[in-house]
């Protein structure tokens, strides 16, 4: 086969439920000039040979197998042996629209764009609820995330895009290699926008993102610190880019905000009073450093977090025993 246009990834790990319909969407795109490469990352139920099955079925299906080593290392190794200029991810129990990434690829070649991305449906029972994740953003032409800084705060949504593989290689993303599969999409969405000079985005809504299956890692309540982690990794990596981070910093604190808010709401009400003196210590360092900008939060958001600071862990976390 000659060198495709577009490789798209998809990391499995156990979910011969939802994986036919979703190599069923990726093999009828209407973009033929596709390469799926599957990495199988130690599957124990019968998705090993469903992937293999297809891969006999459609020669643009390849399919690595290798141990459990997680969601970041699946995805980096595929990244690494993807043959195509542009790199899609799409996770295998979502589907894409059949036309997603013949539309992807056309914003990209039209605009130049180091990165596409498109709005997605949450797809549940059955049924599409629209989310449009680049509200306010402007579609269909390049820009530069500096212009736009608020596109750090949009839902990571690593699997409604394109990158372009020299893009991702001369700046160095990928995903952590940390077990399993914990926010990994999180660091790696906010790499791309710290990154990349020239983005474009699809205002159509292009993939289905399953919200019913119950295995799926946003569910999961331990790894309280992960998410702080990965958070941690991408604003070091910003800061190796001083004149961009002097205005994407204050935003990144805002996106912050809204992804410790949602860990809050998930671990353990006794880990509530450690994860907000990591909350404290944070924003106390960020707000030192001349480095958090009240006026970029919502105006609830920013009166929560002003008195996070003001009466410190304990108390907040015993105001607020079940969310914030």
């Amino acid at each position: 086969m000659s060198t495709p246009k577009v490789s798209i990834l998809v990391p499995v790990y156990n979910v011969e439920r939802f994986l036919l319909q979703c190599l069923d969407a990726l093999c009828g795109q209407t973009l033929r000039d596709i390469e799926i490469v599957c990495i199988n990352d130690g599957a124990t139920d019968r998705s090993p040979a469903i992937l293999h099955e297809c891969a006999a079925r459609d020669a643009r299906v390849r399919v690595i197998d290798k141990q459990n080593t997680g969601y970041g290392n699946s995805l980096n190794l595929g990244i690494s042996q993807a043959c195509g200029e542009y790199i899609g991810i799409i996770e295998p129990d979502d589907f894409p629209d059949k036309r997603m990434f013949k539309k992807l690829l056309k914003v990209a070649e039209r605009t130049h764009a180091d990165v596409v991305k498109c709005n997605y449906f949450n797809y549940f029972e059955g049924s599409d609820h629209l989310v449009e994740n680049f509200a306010g953003l402007p579609y269909r032409r390049a820009f530069d995330p500096v212009d736009y800084p608020q596109v750090v705060c949009s839902i990571p949504s690593i699997w409604t895009g394109l990158y372009r593989k020299t893009f991702l290689e001369r700046e160095g993303i990928s995903l952590r290699e940390t077990p399993g599969a914990a926010f990994q999409d999180a660091g790696f969405s906010l790499k791309v926008w710290f990154a990349a000079h020239t983005c474009a985005l699809a205002k159509k809504p292009l993939l289905h993102y399953r919200m019913d299956n119950p295995g799926s890692s946003s569910k999961t309540t331990d790894k309280v610190f992960t998410v702080c982690e990965e958070l941690a990794d991408a604003e070091a990596f910003l800061r190796q880019r001083p004149e961009r981070a002097r205005v994407l910093l204050p935003w990144l604190a805002v996106d912050k905000w809204g992804k410790y808010r949602w860990n809050y709401e998930r671990i353990s009400a006794s880990e509530h009073v450690a994860f907000a003196q990591r909350m404290v210590d944070e924003y106390r360092a960020s707000q030192d450093a001349n480095e958090l900008d009240y006026s970029l939060f919502k105006p609830e958001d920013a009166a929560l977090l002003r008195n996070l600071l003001d009466v410190g862990a304990e108390a907040f976390a015993a105001a607020h025993p079940d969310s914030y």
